[in-house]
C-alpha cells in the first residue's frame, strides 16, 4: 500500500482561509436552522454559487479551476460547521463528473459551464428499490431507440430533483 501526502499551496491556503471565514460567519449561524426546517437551502447555494465553488474540481475548459485539493479543502471547512451546505456542492459535482466521464461533446458543451458556474442543476436518479444506491446492482437498461434512448426501470429517488433544471439517471446500456 502507498502513501500520498498532499500539503496545501498558497491557492489552497488562501481558499481554506477563505471559506472557513465565510463558513464561521455566514453558514453556522444557519446550520441548525437548515437542519430544522428540512427545506433547500437556496441562501447557502447562492453564497457557493458567489464564491465560485462550483468550479473548483473541473477542467478550465468547462469554467473549472482543476484542483481537486482545493476540492477537498472546500468540502472539509463546510463540513465543519453544516453538512447539508458542504453536500450542495457535492451534488452539484456528481453529475458534472459523470458527463465530464460518459457524455458526448454536445452534452458535455451543453452542461458543464453551467454546473461549474452554478447557473444549471442537476438532479441525480440511482437509487432503485431492489438495490438502493448500489450501482453494481443497478437493474434500469437504456437501449437505444432511434437519437436516443429508452429508459426500462424503477428509480424511487432523485436527489435534487425540485430544483434541477435536468435529471442525470444511472441505468446500463449493455450485458456486463
Amino acid at each position: 500500500m502507498t502513501s500520498s501526502t498532499f500539503e496545501l499551496g498558497d491557492d489552497q491556503r488562501r481558499l481554506q482561509d477563505l471559506i472557513r471565514r465565510v463558513a464561521r460567519e455566514r453558514i453556522a449561524p444557519r446550520a441548525n436552522e437548515i437542519d430544522a426546517k428540512a427545506e433547500y437551502p437556496q441562501d447557502m447555494f447562492d453564497l457557493l454559487k458567489e464564491l465560485g465553488l462550483f468550479s473548483l474540481p473541473f477542467p478550465e475548459a468547462y469554467g473549472g479551476t482543476n484542483s481537486m485539493l482545493s476540492a477537498c479543502v472546500a468540502i472539509e471547512e463546510l463540513g465543519r460547521h453544516c453538512y447539508n451546505t458542504a453536500y450542495l456542492l457535492l451534488v452539484q459535482w456528481a453529475p458534472f463528473g459523470a458527463i465530464l466521464a460518459g457524455g458526448t461533446d454536445a452534452q458535455k458543451a451543453k452542461y458543464l459551464p453551467g454546473l461549474a458556474a452554478g447557473d444549471l442543476r442537476a438532479a441525480i436518479s440511482v437509487t432503485e428499490p431492489q438495490s438502493g444506491s448500489d450501482v453494481a446492482g443497478i437493474r434500469t437498461r437504456a437501449v437505444r431507440d432511434g437519437a436516443g434512448y429508452r429508459l426500462n426501470g424503477a428509480k424511487i429517488w432523485a436527489t435534487n430533483s425540485a430544483v434541477s433544471d435536468f435529471v442525470l439517471v444511472a441505468a446500463k446500456t449493455g450485458e456486463a
